[in-house]
Parts: C-alpha cells; structure tokens; sequence
C-alpha cells in the first residue's frame, strides 16, 4: 500500500530489512571486482569505491527525509506508480513490454487496467520516469530501499564515466575532480535516489563521455553510438532543456579544437559566427522546454509570468517555510530578461544565502553555495579578473564547462523562482562549473610556471654568453678596460 489507515507514508517493509543487505552485498562484491580488474594500479581506482558509497547513502538518505521529514514527495508516487509493472509482469510478459512501449495518456483496453489509476501517467517526461522504476521494481521486487540503491548504483556509471572522460584529458587532476564530480553533496544527494533527476544526471554522464569518445577519440564508435542514443533518449524525453544547453557547449568544444585545422582563412572567420547562430538556435528551444517543464512558464507567457512574480514573492517569502525567491522586475521584453542574467546565474550557483534558509536542508544548500562562491572568488583573486578570463577563452574544455554550466544556469535561475526546486533541477550544471574553475586555475598556474621557466632560461643564457665573450674575446675585455 502506498499509504497505511491513519495516511502515513508506507516505504519501508519488513521483508526490505532481508532484501537491501543482499542486494548491498552483491553490487559492491561486483563493484569491487570491477575496480580492482578495470583500474588496478591507477590513481583513479581510490574514488571509486567512496564515490558509490556516497551515492548510495544519498539515494537512502533521500528516502529518508521525504519519508520522516516532509512524509511525502515525487519519490514516492514514482514509487507507487512503478508497481504496476510488477503486476503487469505477474499477468503476462507481453503486457510488461506492451506497457514500456505505450506512449504517456494513451489508454488501450489491454493497458486501462494498468494505468487508470497512475499519477505520473499523462506526462511523457514522468511516465518515463516511470518506465525506469518500473524496470527497476521488477528487479527489485518493488521494495523501496533495493530500488533506491539501485538507481544510485546506475546513476554512479554515468557520474564515473564522466569523471573517466575529464580524468583523461587532464591525468593530474584526479582528484580535485573526484571532488567535483563525485562529492559535492547537493549532487550525490538530489542525484543518487528515486527522482527524474537520478535518471537524467547518469544520462548526462553518458552522453558527455561517449561524446568525447566519438568526436575527439574516434574509439568504439558503435558502442558509444548506441549508449549515446540509448541515454540520449532518455534525458530527452525526461528533461529535453538538459541536453538542448549541453548541445551548444558541445559545438563550441568541437568548433574551438578542430579550428585550427580549417585551412582556408574564409571559412575559419565564417565558421565562428555560424556556431553561435546555431547556439541561439539551441537556446530558443532551451526555453521553449523549460517552459513546459515549470507549466507557469510556457514560452508565450514566460515573460508576463516573470513580469508579475514579484508581486507576490513578498507573500511566499513570509510563508512558513517559504522557498520563493524574486530576480526583480521584469517589464515584458527580451532586453529585460537578458538584464536578468547575472541574477539567474547568481542564484543557481552561489544562492540561497544563509539568511534565505527556512529549513533544514535548505541550510545545507546554502552551505554548499556559499562554498563554491568563495571558491569562485578564490580562482578570480589568485589569477587576476583579465587573466582568468584569458585562460577561460583560451582552453576549449573550459569552454566547454562554463558554456554549458551557465547557460544551464541562466535557464533554470530564471524560470524556477523556488529555492526548493530549483537546488534540484541545478544538480547538472554544478560540476561543470566547479569544473571549469578546477581547469582555469590549473591552467593559469601552469601559464606562470611556464612564463617564470622561459624567464629564468633567458636569464641564465644572457649570464653564459656574457662569461663565454669575457673569456673567448679578451681583446674586448683589454678595450673594455681602456
């Protein structure tokens, strides 16, 4: 049942307490005979452990607070609605697949039984969803705490792999970016336990590392090609706005390596301003999804909805646990909303601030964004505002990043309007932005280590030829002294 009689939240059963230890024990028997066959005698091969550790504690811990604390959520309806696959595959196989492939709200007299009564059912983007946990249900004999670590164990592969694909462009810094992929707490905890986001953060890990594979290795093409169909689907039809912003920043990493082998000069000057059309392109699509992810903010209407919210933002902030946060006004057109801009990125990535915190986990966010704005702060100080952004323009991988974590940025600050949606729907464009500062302070220092090299050498050839003329010309000397 998915409530019990005096209408508290029903996750956890007593055959679950047998359940989770034997699942737990055979998913890190296999993870650790995979690390210890896939990364033997690699620096790599310490985080990978901890980093599904983690993803686990986040997937339960989620579990948790939804249950105890707000004693109800998402999780749970995808929870509730995932036991129809199970009852589906009890009465025949075919009626299992015949419900992965029907399309969200269309009803047949094979299926009306099945999804009559499902909350998630009319939307594509949560069917979806549904269609995971349904899988996973199966699996794991739909009890809660073995799907919630399963989702996670399947979330960590796409997280890895994209920790895999940044390690293998730059060796050396394993581990600030283990940090910055695996740990930050906001990730592993939204990401890891039974929500769209978990399905859509492993997607996006994915397509990022078979990306990589395909356009800047040439290695596997086929295999990558179908993981990145497969999870390309996914995070389409889940959350479509994650993959129209990664896409941009994707062309700007191709256009930005490969320019310097277009031979023809026309076409390398030409080829700049066609990349950013085609961004804008991505980026018109961008808003058009977001729009239809936060229904309030469709395309047509998102800037009268954005015009009229400060209205009654004073309401929501003196509501009891009120999350609503204002960008101010808005007066209708797009000069206005692109005004807005470095107030969406601020409050994506450094908000909210510790006094905008009602509640307890929002205090942890506030805690982690006041920790990466004085990362941020750091990376400008230590390298200089001009210098840090020469290396940023610089480096394409950078680009990269910051292309994609603040346009992610900007699209999510600006429609969501709620702290507490909006710590989740973040998750995918914090460790690109935590990323690109890794990079842009690496490559800075190594700048002025290669700079204060190429000084030194010069230094030391000018006192060698002076010593060598002294002792070769000594003519010169004799004339000197005269």
């Amino acid at each position: 049942m998915f409530k019990a009689e005096d209408g508290t939240i029903v996750f956890l059963r007593e055959v679950d307490f047998i359940l989770l230890p034997i699942y737990l024990f055979f998913l890190l028997l296999f993870a650790v005979l995979y690390r210890n066959i896939k990364y033997r005698n690699t620096p790599v091969k310490q985080y990978f452990m901890p980093g599904l550790l983690v993803k686990i504690f986040g997937a339960l811990l989620l579990g948790a607070i939804y249950g105890f604390y707000y004693k109800g959520g998402d999780t749970f309806y995808y929870y509730y609605d995932s036991r129809t696959f199970n009852n589906a595959i009890g009465q025949s196989l075919g009626l299992f697949f015949e419900l992965l492939l029907l399309p969200a709200g269309k009803y047949t007299l094979a299926t009306y039984e099945s999804t009559r009564w499902l909350t998630f059912f009319r939307d594509t983007s949560t069917w979806t969803a549904d269609k995971v946990y349904g899988i996973l249900s199966v699996v794991g004999f739909h009890s809660y705490p073995v799907m919630s670590v399963l989702i996670a164990f399947l979330s960590f592969t796409g997280v890895w792999a994209m920790y895999i694909t940044f390690v293998n462009i730059y060796p050396a810094l394993h581990r600030p970016f283990a940090y910055c992929i695996l740990f930050v707490p906001s990730v592993f905890f939204w990401g890891s336990g039974i929500l769209k986001d978990s399905i859509t953060l492993a997607s996006l890990g994915w397509v990022v590392y078979t990306s990589h594979q395909i356009f800047f290795k040439g290695r596997k093409i086929i295999r990558n090609i179908i993981i990145l169909l497969i999870t390309g689907y996914l995070a389409l039809n889940i959350k479509a706005y994650i993959i129209i912003s990664f896409l941009p920043a994707l062309l700007f990493w191709l256009f930005l390596t490969y320019r310097s082998l277009i031979k023809m000069k026309f076409i390398r000057v030409l080829s700049g301003p066609v990349v950013v059309a085609v961004s804008l392109v991505f980026g018109y699509f961008l808003v058009k999804q977001l729009g239809e992810e936060f229904t309030q903010f469709s395309l047509r209407n998102v800037l009268t909805t954005a015009q009229t919210f400060h209205k009654w933002h004073g309401y929501l902030s003196e509501a009891e646990q009120a999350s609503g946060y204002s960008l101010g006004e808005v007066d209708g057109s797009w000069q206005s909303v692109i005004s807005k801009l470095p107030a969406s990125i601020n409050v994506t990535l450094f908000r909210p601030y510790l006094w905008e915190a009602k509640s307890v986990v929002m205090i942890f966010s506030a805690l982690e964004s006041l920790v990466i704005l004085i990362f941020t702060i750091s990376v400008f100080y230590r390298n200089g505002i001009k210098n840090t952004f020469t290396v940023m323009f610089s480096n394409p991988t950078i680009m990269f990043c910051m292309i994609f974590a603040l346009v992610f940025a900007f699209a999510v600050g600006f429609t969501s309007y709620n702290f507490g949606a909006l710590v989740r729907y973040k998750i995918p464009c914090i460790p690109f932005f935590l990323l690109g500062l890794v990079l842009t302070n690496y490559e800075a220092a190594r700048q002025r280590e290669q700079s204060y090299t190429q000084k030194m050498r010069m230094a030391y050839a000018k006192r060698g030829q002076g010593r060598v003329r002294s002792v070769l010309n000594p003519a010169e000397l004799s004339s000197f002294r005269h």
